[in-house]
This record gives C-alpha cells, sequence and structure tokens, in this order.
C-alpha cells in the first residue's frame, strides 16, 4: 500500500545530572529512533502485503464470471482422526458471545486464490473456517481464525496444522480494517469506533476482518451527519423481502458501490466498483452475508512465530500505550 504512518515516541529522563541527562536522552532518541523505524517497517511489510491481498479479493478481481451461490454452501467437513482445541474461547468468553451474536456464512472472490471463497462463521466457537479451491491442485483448502486472531493452517512439510498470531498484534491489528474501510467506502470512524469498543472489552481487534463488520455497522452509521453526503439511500427490496435498505456511494470512481442491509437491520451485502482508484485500481466484487447456522471446529495447532516477533510485539505495544 501507498500510505504510510507515522508515530512519536516521548521518554522522560529524571534523576541524573543535567549532563548526563542530555547526554543520555539523545542516545535513547536514537535507539528509540532506530527501533521505532524497525517496528514500523516491519509492520508496514507485513500488513501491507496481506491487506493488500485481502482488499484484491474483493476489489480487483480477475474478470471472469463468479460462480453460482449455490455451490458455496457445503456444509463443514472434518477428517475422522482430527483432534480439536478451541481454547481461546476460555479467555474473556462472556465479552466474546456478548458481541458476536450470529452464524455467518459469508461469501466472496479471492483473487490471489483465484477462487471463490466461502467462510463460516461460528458465535458460540468464536471462530470462522475457509474455503477456496487450490488452482495449482485443484484441491480444496481450507484454514481457520480463532477469537485471539490465531490463523490456523495445515502445513504439509511438517503434517501438521500451524498457527500465527501476527497479524492481530498492536498496530497491525487497526491498519488492515482501516484499509479495508477505506476500499469498501464504509463509514470509517464507525470502524474505528468498533476497534475502541472491542479493545474496551478486551476483545481481539477485528481478528476476522471483514466477517466482523456485520458486528460493527448498521443503518443509522452510514446516516451519521459526519458521512451522509457521501451516500444515496434508498429501500429496495433484497432476497425476496421488502424493506432492505441500500447505501450507494456517490462518490466519483465508485459508481454502483453500495452496502445493503436486510429488513432488520443487518448487513448481507458489499458490492464494490471501483474506477482508477489510486490505491486499489479498477476492478468490482462483491461479499455476501448469509445468517445461517453453522458449525466450527478448531483444530490442535502449534504455534510459529516467526524471527523477533515477540520484540516486535513488545515494541509495538510500547508504542500504542503512550499513543
Amino acid at each position: 500500500m501507498k500510505q504510510r504512518h507515522m508515530l512519536l515516541i516521548f521518554i522522560g529522563i529524571g534523576f541524573f545530572s543535567n549532563s548526563e541527562a542530555q547526554i543520555l536522552k539523545k542516545l535513547k532518541k536514537k535507539a528509540e529512533q532506530a527501533v521505532e523505524r524497525t517496528i514500523l517497517r516491519k509492520t508496514d511489510e507485513v500488513v501491507s502485503d496481506k491487506t493488500e491481498k485481502a482488499i484484491d479479493a474483493v476489489v480487483n478481481p480477475p474478470k471472469v464470471e463468479l460462480k453460482s451461490d449455490s455451490t458455496l454452501t457445503a456444509e463443514t467437513s472434518y477428517p475422522d482422526n482430527m483432534e480439536f482445541d478451541n481454547s481461546s474461547i476460555a479467555n474473556n468468553t462472556d465479552a466474546k458471545w456478548a458481541w458476536y451474536t450470529s452464524d455467518l456464512r459469508v461469501t466472496s472472490y479471492d483473487k490471489d486464490k483465484q477462487s471463490d471463497m466461502v467462510i463460516y462463521f461460528d458465535a458460540d466457537a468464536v471462530a470462522m473456517q475457509s474455503y477456496y479451491t487450490d488452482q495449482r491442485t485443484g484441491k480444496p483448502e481450507t484454514s481457520y481464525i480463532d477469537s485471539e486472531g490465531f490463523f490456523v493452517a495445515y502445513n504439509e512439510t511438517e503434517g501438521q496444522h500451524n498457527k500465527s498470531q501476527l497479524l492481530n498484534m498492536p498496530g497491525m491489528d487497526m491498519m488492515a480494517p482501516s484499509m479495508m474501510a477505506s476500499a469498501y467506502k464504509l463509514p470509517e470512524g464507525r470502524i474505528f469506533e468498533g476497534m475502541e469498543e472491542m479493545k474496551e472489552k478486551g476483545l481481539a481487534v477485528y481478528p476476522f476482518m471483514h466477517v466482523d463488520f456485520p458486528f460493527v455497522l448498521k443503518p443509522d452509521h452510514f446516516r451519521d451527519e459526519m458521512v451522509a453526503g457521501n451516500y444515496k439511500e434508498s429501500k429496495p427490496s433484497c432476497r425476496g423481502k421488502m424493506g432492505c435498505t441500500k447505501f450507494s456511494v456517490e462518490e466519483k470512481g465508485y459508481q454502483g458501490t453500495y452496502t445493503l442491509f436486510d429488513n432488520q437491520d443487518r448487513l448481507v451485502e458489499i458490492n464494490i466498483v471501483a474506477e482508477d482508484d489510486p490505491f486499489y485500481g479498477s476492478g468490482k466484487g462483491k461479499i455476501a452475508y448469509f445468517y445461517e447456522s453453522c458449525d466450527v471446529k478448531v483444530p490442535v495447532a502449534v504455534e510459529k512465530k516467526t524471527p523477533g516477533q515477540d520484540l516486535l510485539k513488545k515494541g509495538m505495544n510500547s508504542i500504542y500505550e503512550k499513543n
């Protein structure tokens, strides 16, 4: 991505003589700047790569027709010998169940994987499972994310499921949703409010990316006086029922882009049509949300950390605690 975020760090030094304090202050400042540059660079590299792929999955798919939704309804299934461990749900369980109130099936097109994708979200497990077809092998693939933001996938070389929490660290967890909100033309202020609410409740911040949006967005957020001028509201029928609410984007280059809620004010569709966007280029795509019962089980997995991940997390925590 072309966006860059700058952060400032202020650390006071006391109980030293003036000269010692000045020397130490200069040394600390140089060290802080070096650490901050490293943290920001690493954060930007990882988040930009992963977020660009996530946004491309919807904003800029290849020029092919999406398959019928009927091909994206297969039920979750697991090998007979698979073992499960969803220990993350034991942490702050009541807050998670209060926030995540509905099971979901979510369909979209993933450009990076060149495949239609279906995601199942289980509100009881507070976990999601993604399905897509590997275009190299023609075989179905799956991955998982749990309520603490651990990404779980099978590693054929190691013969086991591995998990990583890298993308749900401070800084990374807020950059991706804000970029997605910008790309999908959603009320960015509300996305940030949702982030703060999640933090206050002790929840992972947007661990499920766009699957989190139904629990954050309601029609009134598009009617807020700060953003209402960006949308045109209408009342079409949708999915065979009257009384739906549609917010069409008025911005030039995004004609045909809209967000749709059903007659229960539930988010059911985000449709994107972008033309010559300076960040995301041109393309179109759709995310559809279906409120259906789902059963997701998270497999036993071994946590894997990238070199320096703990230090990176410590540094990011330090930065965001001071700002």
